[in-house]
Formats: structure tokens, sequence, C-alpha cells
């Protein structure tokens, strides 16, 4: 089955079937193997293959009840991640030019191939590695393991989260493992009792303590707000267009691309990449490229390595703005140095909402209903 379909196919029967018990069954982890108490969609919202607006939509047009308001907080939670860190980009930066040194690497070598004292790490390590996925709230306790109780660097496990994660997003997977580690919200860090893990994991996991160290951290770089995404829009200036794995909506692409002579899919290539991918994510991410290509006649798929060769001659070129995250920093990156004109295209409904990212969750949440009512007042012109 195609990707895109086995999506549409995912969403239909969590939207048909189970987004009514969502709220209160969402924080339990039955296994990889068993009956998902969840979605599973990230893998494909993070590329965009279902759009956030679109399921906001789809969720609203169908159920008028508050039974699946806690499902909708959640969307709005990664559309938050993304807005605050496209507002404080350097969040992103320090967390990539951070070059770890001091820490324990016979026990970090332990740690990511499952061989620690600790049992439920190491099945989650396995589960990482063979599934590409993991339940979010067992990514809390991963995370909140690897920080206090092992005492390693919040940054390795999240570049070890991009590395294996099918669904690596950018802001979500960096600001949910500051939210652990006590960074995001000052001075609330994510700690969990052998009680709500035996609970929540369906009495997989039976311990009778959890040994946390006490540690506290701090950013060592100054928070800036940078709002220059903000003059950014969706107007076509080029007969060229580019765009990456993590933004493939068809639905919403389909009129844009074909205005256009020529796009080009960019793949990023193992050389050009400051996050290291595993073969599996890599070969998804093909997948998913590759699927998306054959719905369109201009469209010819091309390895980072040969961009500048293929766009030798071209000095303008549209792109789908890809958001903060490696594939961002690799097109200015080459901007820079082939001394090329590329306007980023950023969708209404991100910049809409994006706007109210400026603070914490809570005050983006009394916004919210000003943005269901933009999506549904706003008509597509792509």
């Amino acid at each position: 089955m195609l990707i895109s379909k086995e999506a549409e196919k995912k969403w239909t029967e969590f939207l048909d079937s189970k987004i009514s018990k969502y709220s209160y069954l969402r924080n339990y982890d039955y296994g990889p193997n068993r009956i998902s108490s969840v979605s599973k969609l990230s893998p494909f919202i993070s590329h965009r293959i279902l759009l956030e607006y679109d399921l906001i939509k789809d969720i609203m047009n169908k159920y008028k009840g508050d039974n699946v308001n806690k499902f909708i907080e959640e969307v709005f939670w990664r559309i938050y991640w993304k807005g605050w860190l496209e507002i404080r980009p350097c969040v992103w930066d320090a967390f990539i030019s951070n070059n770890i040194e001091k820490f324990d690497y016979s026990l970090y070598e332990k740690a990511i191939n499952g061989k620690t004292k600790l049992p439920y790490f190491n099945s989650w390590i396995e589960e990482l590695k063979n599934f590409n996925y993991l339940h979010n709230h067992t990514r809390m306790w991963f995370a909140s393991t690897w920080i206090f109780n092992l005492g390693l660097p919040w940054e390795l496990g999240a570049k070890l989260f991009f590395e294996y994660l099918y669904d690596g997003d950018a802001a979500s997977n960096l600001l949910s493992w500051r939210w652990v580690a006590g960074l995001q919200t000052k001075g609330k860090k994510y700690l969990f009792s052998p009680n709500n893990l035996k609970k929540f994991s369906d009495n997989r996991f039976i311990v009778e303590h959890i040994s946390n160290r006490d540690i506290n951290l701090n950013d060592e770089f100054e928070m800036v707000i940078n709002k220059k995404i903000f003059n950014n829009d969706f107007k076509k200036s080029s007969q060229y267009l580019l765009l990456f794995e993590n933004d493939l909506n068809e639905k919403s692409l389909n009129f844009i691309i074909n205005q256009y002579k020529k796009t080009y899919i960019i793949l990023l290539n193992d050389k050009d990449r400051q996050l290291k991918i595993s073969r599996k994510v890599y070969e998804f991410k093909e997948k998913l490229i590759n699927e998306f290509a054959c719905n369109f006649k201009n469209i010819e798929v091309i390895d980072s390595l040969d961009l500048s060769s293929k766009l030798k001659g071209i000095e303008k070129l549209d792109l789908i703005y890809p958001c903060i995250g490696d594939n961002n920093d690799f097109i200015n990156r080459f901007k820079l140095s082939n001394n090329k004109s590329i306007k980023s295209l950023v969708r209404d409904e991100d910049l809409f909402s994006w706007q109210f990212a400026d603070k914490g969750f809570f005050k983006f949440k009394k916004d919210i209903p000003s943005i269901k009512k933009f999506l549904f007042q706003k008509k597509r012109l792509w």
C-alpha cells in the first residue's frame, strides 16, 4: 500500500472509531505489538502527508462534543512547538552547534545498545530501533531516565531520537526533550514514579524504586526572539520550485506545483546532514519522496550533493519552506555558497498560527478559537 493511502486509511479509522476514547486512554502504552491507545499518525504528520490543519477541520466537521477536544489540543501542541521554534531559531542553532565532549562514554554505549541495568529502558531502546516509533508517554519516560537516572546529556538523547524515529520533527522532538530536562519551562523537569510506570505501561514494567540524580540544567545562550519568518508569504515568484520530504501534502500542493516549469524534491545526502539518521529512516523518507513525485510530470527527485550542478544557470527559485531544522540549514548554506536567490513560501495557516506562539502554550491556547475561525474562513488558492 502507498504510504499516503496508508496515512489516509489510518486517519479515517482513528477519526471514525478511536478518537472519542483518546482523552482517557492516550497515556497508556500497551506495547508495540498490541492495540494502540493513540493514533500513531505522527510519521505522516511530521512529513505533512497529513496536514495538521486538515485534521483539525476534519474533526470539527464530524464532531461537536467535548470528547474530541484533547486530540485537537495535541495537534495544536505540534503547531505551537513549530511556531515557538520559528520565533526562537537560536534554540535550534545552540542545539546543533553544541559539541558534547564530557560524558560517560561507556555508559552512553551501554544505553544506546540497550545494555543498562534498567530492563524497562533497554526494552525502549529495542523498540525504538526495531519499530522507529515510541508512544509519547514512553518518550517522556525514556528522556527522563536518560537525563536524571543515567545522567547522560539530553542533547545526545534528542539526537538518538532524530536518528531512529520516523517522525523525527525538529520542533516536537527538540522541544519535548528540553521540556523533560526542565529547560523549556524553567525549573519544571519531568520525573516519574514506579506507580506511574506500572499503571501506564499496563503492568509491563514493575519496579520498586526509581533513582534520579539531582540535576538542574540551564541554557548557556541568550534567548533571542526573531520574527523575520512573518516577512514571508505564499506567492509564486519563479518558474522553479524546491521542496523537501517534510512537506509532501499532495492535496494542498497539487495546484501550485503544476504552475511551475520544474519542481525539485531534495533528499539530503548523509554528507549534508548535521544530524545522523538511520538507514531505515532514510529509506522511509526516500519512499515518501518517490511516491509523491510519481503524481506529477514536472517533478525530479534529486540528491543534495547534485543540487549545484542541477541548478546551474538558474538564479531564482521558490522554496516550500521546510521550517527550522536540518533541511532549512542546508538550503541556507546552499543559497550562500551558490549565490542563489531563493524565496521561502510559507503557508498562510502557519503564519497566522505561529504569531500566537510568542509565549507559553496556555497563552497560545487562548488564541485557538481565532485559529479555528481562520481555518474555516480561508479559501485556498493553491
